[in-house]
């Protein structure tokens, strides 16, 4: 069984398209945070942390939150409301 390297992961997700990628991410974010709760908690979870997905891997953390700052800086990621 194939399985890739953080860098390989990371490549890969550098090649979708912002809007796919940030899909990716929140995805996997959710199913992180449900693997790590209990099954009660898990059923009654609103949301996910990233903080949690990522505490093994800070510069991860530090690579993703980069690329959400220049996500941020260079597209138009909300309507305006007008």
């Amino acid at each position: 069984m194939f399985t890739p390297t953080t860098e390989e992961l990371l490549a890969a997700l550098r090649r979708l398209p912002l809007e796919e990628r940030l899909r990716v991410i929140g995805r996997a974010a959710e199913e992180a945070q449900a693997d790590t709760l209990e099954p009660n908690e898990a059923a009654t979870a609103s949301g996910s942390s990233l903080l949690g997905l990522f505490a093994d891997e800070p510069e991860l953390a530090d690579q993703v939150c980069a690329f959400a700052y220049a996500a941020r800086g260079s597209a138009r990621l909300r309507v305006p409301h007008e």
